[in-house]
C-alpha cells in the first residue's frame, strides 16, 4: 500500500498492511535550513524527499509553509495595507465601517510570527470585521492542488486547515483571549451575533472544500482546556463541530480537529464532535494525559493523529524513551492510529529519530 492508501484505509476503517507514519517537519526543515544547521544531505531534498529519505510520510497542509490551493478575495469596498517595520508587520483593513488594525511580531528568522495587536479592540471593531467577514469569496485553485500533489510525491496527503471555529477566530485571530473572554462576560448577546458573521464566513469554505478532491480535512483550532474550558467546549465548539462533521460526511469527506494543548477535560467530551479523530493530542510528559486516558475515551472509534510526544525526538532524552512509547502506542491502538508526532518535529530534533520509528514499525509488520 502507498502512504496515502494506508491513512485512508484507517478513516474508512478498512484493513491496511502496516501502520501509518505520517509528520509534519516543515518547521524543522525551514528553521535549520535559515540558520545554516540543516545537513547538508537534507538541504539539497524538497520537504517529501526529506520524509521518504527517514522513512516517514509528509502531511502537506495547503498554505502552510507551500503554496494554498484556496484563493481568497474581497468583493466589496476592502482594502488591504501591510506595512513592515523591522520585525513589525502591520496590517491595516479599510472598510467602508471603519478600519482595522493588526501588529504581529515576527521571529529572528522570519519564519513564523505572534500577534501583539488585535484588530477587535472594541465593539465599534465589529463592524468592519463583519462587513470583511461577509464579503469574503473563495475559490479553489485545481491547478495549485496539483501542484501540491506533486510535491508530494505519492509519499503522504495533501490536506487542508479550515478557518477556526468562532470561538477560536476570537481568541486567536481577532481579540486575544482576555478581550473574549472579558466580552463574553459582559457584552454576551453582540459576542454571539459576531460568532454567527465568522461562522457564515466559515461557511464559504466549507462549500469550496467539499467540490474537491481532498478527503481528510483538519478543522485548525488550538484547544486547550486551560483556554477553552468543558463549559466554554460544550457551549460554543460542539455544536460547530457536530454541524460541519455531518455537512463534510453527506460530501464524502473526513474530518478531524487539531488539539495539542492540556486536554485531560476534555477526553469524555470529544465522542459528542460527530468527528473522525483528532490530530496532535499531546500525551504526558509534554501534555496532561496518559495512553490509558485516551483509550477509556476515545477507545478504537476515533482516529489518533501523532501520539508521540515531541520531547521524545529531543537530543536530551534517551532513544529508549522514544522506542518503548512507540511500541506501547502501537500497540495500544493497532487500529485506528495514523502515527505522526504531536505535532511537529521541533528544530533542535534528532532527525534520526524520525527513521528510527520507521524501523520499529518495519520490525512489528
Amino acid at each position: 500500500m502507498s502512504p496515502e492508501e494506508r491513512i485512508l484505509a484507517v478513516f474508512e476503517k478498512k484493513p491496511k498492511d502496516r501502520i501509518p507514519w505520517n509528520i509534519r517537519h516543515e518547521c524543522w526543515y525551514f528553521t535549520n535550513k535559515a540558520k545554516g544547521t540543516l545537513k547538508p544531505v537534507y538541504a539539497k531534498m524538497g520537504l517529501s524527499d526529506v520524509c521518504k529519505e527517514l522513512g516517514a510520510s509528509w502531511r502537506c497542509y495547503s498554505g502552510y509553509y507551500v503554496e494554498n490551493a484556496f484563493k481568497v478575495r474581497f468583493d466589496g469596498e476592502v482594502d488591504v495595507k501591510v506595512r513592515r517595520d523591522g520585525r513589525e508587520v502591520t496590517t491595516i483593513i479599510e472598510t467602508p465601517k471603519g478600519a482595522l488594525r493588526t501588529v504581529s511580531l515576527r521571529d529572528r528568522l522570519g519564519l513564523s510570527s505572534r500577534r501583539i495587536e488585535y484588530p477587535v479592540k472594541s465593539l465599534e471593531d465589529f463592524k468592519p470585521l463583519e462587513y470583511m467577514l461577509e464579503r469574503v469569496k473563495v475559490e479553489f485553485d485545481h491547478e495549485a492542488y496539483m501542484r501540491l500533489r506533486n510535491m508530494v510525491k505519492g509519499n503522504g496527503i495533501v490536506s487542508y486547515f479550515f478557518p477556526r471555529t468562532p470561538l477560536q477566530a476570537l481568541f486567536i485571530n481577532y481579540m486575544g483571549i482576555t478581550r473574549t473572554i472579558k466580552f463574553l462576560f459582559r457584552h454576551r448577546e453582540k459576542v454571539e451575533g459576531l460568532m454567527e458573521c465568522i461562522e457564515a464566513h466559515n461557511d464559504k469554505f466549507y462549500e469550496a472544500v467539499a467540490q474537491t478532491p481532498i478527503k481528510i480535512l483538519n478543522l485548525g483550532e488550538n484547544i486547550d482546556s486551560r483556554i477553552t474550558s468543558p463549559k466554554l467546549f460544550m457551549r460554543y465548539c460542539l455544536p460547530r463541530y457536530q454541524e460541519r462533521s455531518s455537512y463534510l460526511h453527506k460530501r464524502g469527506k473526513f474530518l478531524h480537529i487539531h488539539i495539542d494543548g492540556h486536554v485531560k477535560p476534555l477526553l469524555p467530551i470529544l465522542k459528542e464532535t460527530g468527528l473522525d479523530g483528532v490530530e496532535a493530542l499531546t500525551p504526558k510528559p509534554a501534555g496532561d494525559f496518559t495512553l490509558e486516558n485516551l483509550k477509556k475515551h476515545l477507545g478504537d472509534e476515533m482516529v489518533i493523529l501523532d501520539g508521540i510526544p515531541y520531547t521524545l525526538f529531543l537530543k536530551s532524552v534517551r532513544i529508549e524513551a522514544l522506542e518503548r512509547f512507540v511500541r506501547r502506542i502501537t500497540s495500544m491502538f493497532p487500529e485506528n492510529l495514523v502515527l505522526g508526532i504531536s505535532d511537529e518535529l521541533p528544530p533542535p530534533a534528532d532527525e534520526l529519530r524520525v527513521r528510527r520509528v520507521s524501523e520499529i514499525l518495519e520490525e512489528e509488520v
